[in-house]
């Protein structure tokens, strides 16, 4: 066994070690986030990166392990930047978890629900929804009758999905054709 497929290896153990390091961290059993051993890690595929590999599978398998370990790190970043920023926070345990930032703290731990805002005008969703019908038969693309319909449920499943991720702003869409073929435009407000 040649040292690049013993590297690969310690590299896919490494990645394992150091997702499970985040883990604790955000289940709230590690106090600090385990920066250190990301920085060496990175270090390393740095280094490993700048190294020929010359057999075919094994830059395969290095390029999945950088793709993988760079996914977690984005994962990560987000996680610990939403959790500076109060998207995310720590529960009694310490765990992190996303709560509703709409309601007061006392609210949610009382159980209360607060009433739920539509994060789209419905209005404006049908209207949306027919001139996109009409966008795609004017730029020949078949459709049906039921077509309005089911594009209304997908644009209002769309809504709540980024009003979601946005912190319960309100969407809405435009429509627009774009060489030649109909673009549905979202604005969060």
């Amino acid at each position: 066994m040649d040292d690049v497929k013993i590297m690969l290896d310690r590299m896919e153990g490494d990645i394992a070690v150091l997702k499970q390091q985040y883990d604790l961290f955000f289940q709230g059993t590690r106090r600090g986030e385990p920066t250190r051993e990301r920085k060496e890690f990175e270090g390393r595929i740095l280094a490993l990166s700048r190294r020929s590999i010359v057999n075919v599978t094994d830059q395969h398998r290095f390029n999945n392990l950088q793709g993988k370990y760079w996914s977690f790190a984005n994962l990560w970043t987000r996680m610990i930047r939403d959790l500076e920023e109060g998207r995310l926070r720590r529960d009694e345990a310490g765990a992190v978890t996303r709560l509703g930032i709409d309601r007061p703290l006392e609210e949610r731990q009382r159980g209360e629900r607060a009433p739920e805002a539509a994060p789209f005008d419905a209005e404006q969703i049908d209207r949306v929804a027919r001139e996109l019908a009409d966008a795609r038969r004017s730029c020949g693309i078949a459709g049906e009758g039921s077509e309005v319909d089911s594009l209304k449920a997908t644009l209002q499943a769309k809504a709540k999905e980024l009003s979601a991720s946005s912190g319960g702003k309100t969407v809405a869409f435009r429509v627009s054709v774009e060489d030649g073929k109909p673009k549905v435009k979202a604005t969060i407000s």
